[in-house]
């Protein structure tokens, strides 16, 4: 559930039906229950304990979004699924304050290449290519290595994964996950294999 003045919910279409439309929406705080002819448009606000919910319908939708009222206090601690390490701020800023001197951000810049350097020695490898994101590297690479037909890969990972594939014409075939490492099921990876697929993309779940 989202807190603050985030929308925890959408509504969907009603339908075509010309009648009166029972509708019952899970927003997240509880059920809400509606009957509204199609014609007809309103909005509404009401309170359920410590959020406000507010509805609203017309042209045959219906959608209800949750806010919190007050929202909670912004010293609450916050539970991060992943989060990524973050070195202590003040070794970054001679490096920052070079590249605030040299007005250089893009276009393979003297950190970049020294990057690209420095993973080379690291990894024992000729070559690295770095991307902006991964998204554009997964894009990259299918192309690379001309990768068509099906893929194999995890529904459990963000949707970069997919959009790499379905942007390249290629189309994902997904096996489910493993219980604990949350990484895509070896053993069931044999069963999806079909005479049309040419690769598997496991994702390192959070790393």
């Amino acid at each position: 559930m989202r807190t603050g003045n985030e929308p925890v919910a959408n509504g969907k279409r009603l339908g075509k039906s010309q009648g009166t439309k029972n509708y019952s929406e899970n927003n997240g705080l509880g059920q809400v229950l509606r009957s509204i002819k199609p014609q007809e448009s309103g909005v509404e606000v009401a309170q359920l304990g410590q959020f406000q919910v507010e509805s609203a319908w017309g042209n045959g939708c219906y959608s209800a979004a949750g806010f919190s009222s007050p929202p909670y206090p912004r010293s609450a601690a916050m539970i991060y699924v992943t989060k990524p390490y973050l070195p202590p701020l003040e070794e970054f800023l001679p490096s920052l304050e070079k590249i605030w001197e040299s007005h250089v951000l893009t276009n393979c810049g003297p950190f970049h290449q020294s990057f690209e350097r420095a993973l080379c020695e690291y990894l024992g490898v000729e070559h690295v290519a770095v991307f902006a994101n991964a998204t554009i590297a997964l894009v990259t690479a299918l192309q690379s290595l001309r990768i068509t037909g099906e893929v194999i890969t995890t529904p459990y990972s963000f949707v970069a994964t997919t959009h790499a594939l379905h942007w390249n014409g290629i189309k994902p075939v997904f096996v489910d996950i493993d219980p604990d490492s949350l990484n895509i099921d070896p053993e069931k990876v044999e069963a999806a294999i079909t005479p049309q697929t040419t690769a598997i993309m496991p994702v390192h779940c959070y790393g």
